[in-house]
């Protein structure tokens, strides 16, 4: 359990990074910025709805018996 929660701590993690480093570097410089931010985010956005929809699907309360 510790380790799949040390799991989706780094994925968030770096999703939060990325949502910042990727925009504002030059990472998307081939594609004209429009196109390039337009695709990075809606991507961005669908992994993590998806993340949060694996993670709210397996939610469990342990406290109850």
């Amino acid at each position: 359990m510790k380790e799949l929660r040390l799991f989706w701590s780094i994925l968030f993690t770096a999703m939060i990074l990325a949502a910042f480093i990727v925009p504002y570097t030059p990472l998307l410089r081939n594609l004209t910025s429009f196109h390039g931010s337009f695709l990075f985010w809606n991507i961005f956005a669908i992994i993590v709805i998806i993340c949060i929809g694996i993670i709210t699907a397996r939610w469990r309360n342990f406290d109850e018996r």
